[in-house]
This record gives structure tokens, sequence and C-alpha cells, in this order.
């Protein structure tokens, strides 16, 4: 106690209203945890029930997931489709250049220019629906990954929270990792068909193509999306613990080695190798500290 007297004499000598202040914040905080403990416990009907509510929303998350992994699917034939349609078309079109100048004239060779006609409005219309169906699949993932997506993230990370304070194992992060995945896969896949189209409207274009009009957009909201997807699913698979205390996560000694466990929750055959990741402890903190923590070997 007189180690404890001299410790706050030096620290709050002449300024006893920051005491009060600091005494009136934790005799709040430790009311709002004793409301917080004397809250009702679920009981069985309601646990049951809200373990059926989230059940239904990852569902619901798989389901939209799946969704927009075969709508990409489906815009891959699109453009293997547009890839055939404009060869018919380059074809046709070189073949009648090189016909004689006398069969220019006749009936057949004006046939041909209606059909060439014909393909053109064709090719154009198809382009227009390429582009419309690949706008909607970057609409609807840009929403499923900033609202449901986010949101099951948070609840897993919220369960993790209270696992680390003596709460049931979490659990669910394999499901997220499947969504993740996916919706890389389409992305990915989505960036090399407007690639091809790309590739397709450099070889042959008219006036009023809609490839260079909405292509450049569409890949940059592309792209963003596989930031943001990346970006959000490196997590803390499991939370700092030390080696002798694993069940034991966010209890740490000083001076005693930690570990922790990350994870990316993209698993692409492209980023099959070993991440590597740079650790290190913000020193820019508002009130100083006396720990001492050991990472890797180096006292911090």
């Amino acid at each position: 106690l007189k180690r404890i007297r001299k410790v706050l004499q030096g620290k709050f000598h002449g300024n006893p209203m920051h005491v009060a202040v600091v005494i009136s914040n934790c005799l709040r905080e430790e009311r709002r945890i004793l409301a917080a403990a004397n809250m009702p416990v679920q009981g069985p009907l309601e646990k049951s029930l809200q373990n059926s509510s989230v059940s239904e929303r990852q569902r619901n998350v798989e389901h939209k997931v799946a969704a927009i992994k075969n709508s990409v699917q489906m815009t891959e034939q699109d453009t293997k489709y547009l890839e055939d349609l404009q060869d018919e078309f380059d074809y046709r079109y070189k073949t009648i250049q090189t016909m004689d100048q006398g069969d220019k004239n006749n009936a057949l060779m004006n046939q041909e220019v209606l059909t060439l006609q014909e393909m053109l409005n064709s090719l154009d219309f198809k382009r227009k629906e390429a582009l419309n169906k690949m706008t909607q699949i970057v609409n609807e993932t840009d929403a499923l990954v900033s609202s449901a997506l986010m949101e099951e993230l948070r609840d897993w990370q919220r369960r993790q929270q209270i696992a680390c304070i003596g709460g049931p194992l979490h659990n669910g992060l394999d499901q997220l990792q499947n969504c993740f995945t996916l919706l890389a896969e389409s992305l990915f896949q989505l960036r090399r068909q407007l690639e091809k189209l790309e590739e397709q409207s450099t070889k042959m274009t008219y006036e009023g193509d809609p490839i260079p009009m909405q292509r450049a957009h569409l890949l940059e909201r592309v792209t963003f999306l596989i930031y943001s997807l990346f970006k959000n699913s490196f997590v803390v698979e499991r939370q700092p613990c030390m080696p002798t205390h694993p069940q034991r996560p966010m209890v740490l000694k000083t001076l005693i080695q930690f570990t922790v466990k990350l994870r990316l929750l993209i698993k692409l055959p492209e980023l099959n190798y070993q991440v590597k990741v740079k650790a290190s402890i913000d020193k820019n903190v508002s009130t100083l500290s006396n720990r001492r923590f050991v990472l890797c070997g180096t006292h911090v």
C-alpha cells in the first residue's frame, strides 16, 4: 500500500481532479459490467432461435455467392459466343474484300452485305447484353460484400471475442473461407472476360461500340472489389496466447514469448505459397506503458 501511495502521489500530485475523473470512469465501467452480468440469461429456446437465425443468414449468403458464380459462368459462355461471332463476321468481310469488282455488283453480293449487316447488329446487341450482365454481377457482388458478407465476418469476430473470455468455441470460418474464395474466383474470372472483350474491340470496333465506353469503368470496379475482398479476408484465426497456456488467449505475461495464428480466407492456386507477415507493435500510444513483450525473440 505504501508503494501504491507513493506512485499515486508522484503521478497525480497537485492534480486531484484527474484522480477523481479516473476513479469516476472506473466506477462507471464497473456499473456497466455488473448491469451486463445481471441481464437475463438466454434459455434453450432463445439460443435455438438465435442459432437458427444465424444459420439461415449463412445459407442466404452462400446461396447468393453460388448465384454470382453461376452468373459469371454464363457470361463466360457469352464472351466465347461473341468471339466466335466476331471471327465469322471477320471471315465473311475479308471474303467480300477479295472478290472481283464485277462480282460485287450481283445479287449474291448484295445478299452477303445484308447478312453482314445483320451479323454486325447481332454483335452489337450481344456486346451490350454481355456488358449489362457483367454490370449486374458487379452490383450484386458489391452489395453482398459490403453488407451480408461483412456482417457474417463481424459476427464471427464477435464470437471469437466471447470465446476468449470463456464462451463457447467459435466456428464458421470454413464457411466464410468458401464464400470469400468463390467470390474471388468469380471476380478474377470476370476480369479475364473484360480483358477478352478489350481484345475483341481492338480487332474490330465501330461507331457506338459499347466496349470502349463501359469496359474501363467496370474493370476499375472489379479491381477495387478484389482489393476489398483480400483486405477483409486477412483475419486473426487464433488470438495471441502463450505456448504454455494455449487455451487462455489474450492472457500474456511480460518477457514471455507468445504466438498468434493468421489466416487468409481466399484459397486460390495462384496463392499456394507461404505468406510472409511483418509483425510490429504500435508504440505511438496515448499513454505510456512499462510493459515489455518478446516478439520473434526481440524485446519491444
